[in-house]
Formats: C-alpha cells, sequence, structure tokens
C-alpha cells in the first residue's frame, strides 16, 4: 500500500523534520512504501487536495502543528469526500494529548498517532503489510466497533536509532534545516509540552559530528537546532560548539535555543572566540517578573540570566534573539513593559514577543481556569485575557508587537531605531505609544511602502518633544545609511537627500579603479570592470558620522563609508568599510 505523509509548513523556507525522520526510519528497515509531500499553509486548500489526490495514497498522515491543524482537519474533511476508502491518520504534537477528543470531533480522520512516530508508524506499516495485528501497534488511537480505543504509548526511542533525515539536501538550497540531537526538557515550565517528557535523550555524539558534517559539506544557509534546551548538559553542548567551530566552512549558521542561566565562564570565554555568524542563540527570558517565574515553574535566575546575555552580546559575534511571553501569570500591563524594558537594556539582535497559548495536555491547561485565562478554542490556542490583562491592554500589546516587529527586528531600521530609542526613557512606553498613534491613524488596515515606513518613524518621533527638531538633519543621514545596508540607494523617501556624493564623483570613481583598494575592502568583485563594481557596490559620503551611537543632536562630521552588497550578515546587512581616510574633504 502507498503511504503519503502531509506536512503543512508555516513558510515556504521551512523544512518539515518529522516526516523525513518517518521516511528514513521506515525505509532502512525494508519499508520502502513511504513518502512525503510538503506545502504551506499559504497554499489554497482546493490545490492541496488536487495534488494529493493526482498521489492517489492508499494510506494519508497529516504531520499536525499548531500553526496546521485548523487547515489539516479542513483537509481531512474534504479531501475524506473524493476519496472515501483512503485510510487517514493524524499524528503530531497537536494531536497526541486529545487523541480521542480528534477522533470524536473529526470522522474524516480514522486514526491517530500520539507522541514519537518513528516506532509506532513502522509496526502500523507491518499491519498493513499483514504481519501485526493492529491492536500490537503502539501509541494508536481508532475505531473499533464503534468505540473509540487507545493502545499503550511506545516506548521513547534511542537517538542513536535516528537516520540522518535529509537525503534529499541537494533540493533544499535556501531553505531552513532542522536538527536534533536532544529529546525531553530537565524543566517542567507549565506552558511548555516538553515539561510532559520526563527522560532527556543525547544523540551519541559520534552521530551527531556525522550528521553535521553534512550540512557543513553542503554549505547549507542555516540549521536550526530544535532540542528545547540545548545547553542542558555542558559536555554535549561544549563537545558540539567545539566541532563546528573547527569545521566551521565560513557559510553555515547554527541557531541554538539556550538556557542561560546554565552558561558558566568555560562557555562563555570559548563562545568569544568563534566566528561572527556562525551561532545565533535563541534565548527565554519570558518574564522578569519574580513571581510569575516561580508560577510557571521556571528555575531561572533572571538576574544571572540578563547578565549572561549582556556578556554574549558585549562581543557581537553572536547573533541574540531573546523572547518574552505576553499574558502569563502574575504579569500585568505594567509589569510586562517592566520585563520588556529590563530585555532592551541588553540591545539583543531580535527582541521576540510572544502571546501566551494554552497548549493541550500542558499543565498551563490544567490551570487557566484559576488564572481567569479566556483564550481561543481553535489554534493557535491563544490568551484574549487573564486575571491581571484585560483585552484592551493585550490589543495594546498585539499592535506595539507590530511596531517591534517592523522598526527593530526587521533590521531595516536599524540605526534609526537605535539613535530614537537612545532618547528614551522606556522602549517600552514608545513602542507602545507608536502602536497606539499607527492604529489610531488607520495605517494598519493599509500596506505601507518602505519609503513610507521611515517617513512615520521620523513622524513620531519628531511629536515626542520640541527638542528632536535639532535631531533631524542626523536622522536623515541615519536613514539614507540604513536604506544603504540593504541596496544602493536608488528611490528614498522624500526627506532625504543622495546629494552628498555629487561633490566626490571623481574620488570615488578612482576608489573603484584601484586594484589594491579594490582587492583589500571588496575582494568578491576582484577582477571586475570598474564600472561593473560602481553599478554592484556602493560608496556614500556622508555629511554626519553615523556609526557615532548615543542620543542627542551631532556636529557635522562627513565619513566615507563603503558597502559591499556581496557580503551580507544574518539580518540582510551589508558589510560596511569606513574608508573616509582615502578622501579629501
Amino acid at each position: 500500500m502507498d503511504v503519503l505523509m502531509l506536512a503543512l509548513n508555516s513558510k515556504y523556507i521551512h523544512t518539515n523534520l518529522a516526516v523525513r525522520y518517518l521516511k528514513e526510519y521506515s525505509r532502512q528497515r525494508g519499508m520502502e512504501n513511504v513518502d512525503f509531500v510538503e506545502y504551506t499553509i499559504n497554499h489554497r486548500l482546493p490545490q492541496v487536495v488536487d495534488e494529493i489526490y493526482r498521489r492517489r495514497p492508499a494510506v494519508l498522515l497529516l504531520s499536525c502543528y499548531i500553526w496546521n491543524i485548523e487547515m489539516m482537519k479542513d483537509f481531512a474533511r474534504e479531501y475524506k469526500k473524493i476519496c472515501p476508502k483512503t485510510v487517514m491518520i493524524a499524528g503530531g504534537p497537536e494531536v497526541s494529548y486529545n487523541s480521542r477528543q480528534v477522533l470524536l470531533e473529526n470522522r474524516a480522520i480514522d486514526m491517530v498517532m500520539a507522541g514519537e512516530g518513528e516506532k509506532p508508524l513502522y509496526q502500523l506499516l507491518e499491519y498493513f503489510a499483514g504481519r501485526r495485528a493492529l491492536e500490537e501497534v503502539a501509541s494508536l488511537t481508532y475505531w473499533k466497533l464503534g468505540e473509540v480505543v487507545s493502545t499503550p504509548w511506545e516506548e521513547e526511542i534511542d537517538l542513536a536509532q535516528l537516520p540522518f533525515a535529509y537525503t534529499d539536501i541537494e533540493q533544499l538550497k535556501n531553505k531552513i534545516l532542522y536538527f536534533e540531537t536532544i529529546r525531553g526538557c530537565p524543566f517542567r515550565c507549565s506552558y511548555c509540552l516538553s515539561s510532559i517528557i520526563k527522560n532527556v535523550r543525547y544523540m551519541p555524539l559520534e552521530q551527531v559530528f556525522r550528521y553535521l558534517q553534512v550540512f557543513l559539506d553542503h554549505r547549507v544557509q542555516q540549521v536550526k537546532f530544535v532540542d528545547r534546551t540545548f545547553n542542558c548538559s555542558k559536555e554535549h553542548a561544549m563537545a558540539i560548539w567545539k566541532y563546528l567551530a573547527q569545521h566551521d566552512n565560513g557559510i553555515t549558521n547554527f541557531h541554538f535555543e539556550l538556557t542561560a542561566h546554565l552558561m558558566d565562564e568555560e562557555m562563555l570565554s570559548f563562545l568569544k572566540t568563534v566566528r561572527q555568524g556562525l551561532f545565533q542563540f535563541e534565548i527565554g527570558v519570558q518574564s522578569t517578573n519574580a513571581q510569575t517565574i516561580e508560577e510557571i515553574r521556571r528555575t531561572t535566575s533572571t538576574e544571572k540570566l540578563l547578565e549572561v546575555c549582556r556578556r554574549i552580546d558585549k562581543e557581537k559575534n553572536i547573533h541574540l534573539h531573546l523572547d518574552l511571553i505576553a499574558g502569563l501569570p502574575w504579569e500585568g500591563l505594567e509589569s510586562f513593559g517592566h520585563s520588556f524594558d529590563q530585555v532592551m537594556d541588553i540591545w539583543p539582535q531580535q527582541m521576540q514577543m510572544g502571546f501566551l497559548k494554552i497548549l493541550k495536555g500542558s499543565l498551563m491547561e490544567k490551570n487557566a481556569g484559576q488564572y481567569g485565562m479566556v483564550y481561543s478554542e481553535k489554534a493557535p490556542y491563544q490568551v484574549y485575557t487573564t486575571k491581571w490583562l484585560d483585552y484592551d491592554e493585550m490589543l495594546l500589546l498585539k499592535d506595539m508587537e507590530e511596531m517591534v516587529e517592523t522598526y527593530y527586528n526587521s533590521g531595516r531600521f536599524g540605526e534609526e531605531i537605535r539613535f530614537i530609542l537612545a532618547g528614551e526613557p522606556s522602549i517600552f512606553r514608545f513602542f507602545l505609544e507608536m502602536g497606539r498613534s499607527y492604529v489610531a491613524q488607520g495605517l494598519h488596515l493599509q500596506k505601507q511602502s518602505p519609503e513610507e515606513r521611515h517617513t512615520l518613524l521620523k513622524d513620531f518621533y519628531l511629536t515626542r518633544r520640541q527638542e528632536n527638531q535639532d535631531s533631524l538633519p542626523f536622522l536623515k543621514e541615519l536613514c539614507l545609511y540604513d536604506i544603504c545596508l540593504h541596496k544602493k540607494p536608488k528611490k528614498l523617501p522624500d526627506w532625504v537627500e543622495l546629494r552628498g556624493n555629487i561633490p566626490y564623483r571623481e574620488q570615488i570613481s578612482q576608489f573603484y579603479e584601484t586594484p589594491e583598494l579594490v582587492r583589500q575592502y571588496l575582494p568578491e568583485y576582484e577582477g571586475e570592470d570598474p564600472k561593473r563594481i560602481l553599478k554592484m557596490a556602493h560608496l556614500q559620503i556622508f555629511q554626519f558620522n553615523v556609526l557615532e551611537r548615543g542620543a542627542g543632536p551631532r556636529k557635522p562630521e562627513k565619513r566615507a563609508l563603503l558597502f559591499n552588497y556581496l557580503a551580507r550578515d544574518l539580518l540582510g546587512n551589508a558589510r560596511v568599510w569606513d574608508v573616509t581616510s582615502y578622501f579629501t574633504f
């Protein structure tokens, strides 16, 4: 029987690790009839139905997550109308802890596979091959004589049995690849499903190194470790970090989720030595409210966590993402604002605002009533209100989050927003009030061009206080700088000028015509015709020192900056060289 697994990813650049594990695990044990397809939640449902129908699978497995469960339910209902004999099986974290309810509410689904799927799927394939009774398939919930029955969960797999999942790696150019070396988590955070898994298991390091080398050899852009707390074992984490540093290909970036308070001096000292861009860290702060931290069963020392984050960020060689969750117990608007300002004091590369989601099977779901939590019955089960946060305040935070994403996390306004925020007593209040202003003007219902977004930021800044007018000339240059970081400046806001280069055209041309300078600053362009380099790279004369940080007006000070668009960081910023010394002003 042909067995097909359907993955609906949240974005095109994402890949589904689970279906690849299941296919390869089964294939290595002689089951060649298993395959998978990947689409995204942005595909039209009729299109997905049509494409699956073209494959005519006898058995169809749905890989269910919080971001795709509603579309998966709709798909199951529609597909069953066309192919009623197809055996439809749901699996994944979004159906593992309410398997009986899934079957009762979705009659198009015939079975639910709970928990880790490698061994149960292989057993199910044996059943379809006539070599095993259905009652002997573990972790399965199904209909039997009009009743819903369940078999005991399968024992957790030894991670040494996990295959290398990306046999299709050549077809995954420019996509994010996910990798796993740990299952389980030693912590019991009440909002997280990892707290349910009691054991922490590790993949043998030699196996980890072997798999990592495949990524390195193929020079993939980014590998994201899905390990819930990557550094819960210092020995495991350090061994992997050292291997990656020693075998660095100069291109691949590795993303890790960490718990900062577990970092010690040896780890921090080592991290100072790694190539800029090799590692990207995501650290869940969630809240700095001590009562909240205790209530959600985190063991984090906030003071130590923030200090470790500062030390990691100090070297500027590791891309740092810090997370907060709005809607947690004992955290009202004022408390969340305090948490936000404390985290922003570090100036991470990404400040990620999440909203509490009540995951099925989590301790938070059991305690939601006592916290007065009202939340959506449909995925992603986001909280609307709590005892400490009403819906008006939640809306303010949502509007604020859009401003944080647009003006801080996008990286497109990096120096402008940093300059503006340096003069603000509360970064939280700035973004909160900007979000309120944005909605009051109806801008949240309109699409803005990049130039309009720069203008909106400038206009809001000028309304903050009268003396900000004095900084407008410098802000104009910062706006030009931010645009140059991402592309050659051709289309600009009408309040930004591009005339600074006119008196220095000849010197700029001479710069590109000097082989030694091209070799030193633009090695990727070496050998190119100077006129072609002029079109591809960019050299801009600024009227102020836009590299100087801090608040307040600046005195004019010309700077010549060279932007290399063939050498970019993770946010897409071009490499910048200060070449002022080669110019006569």
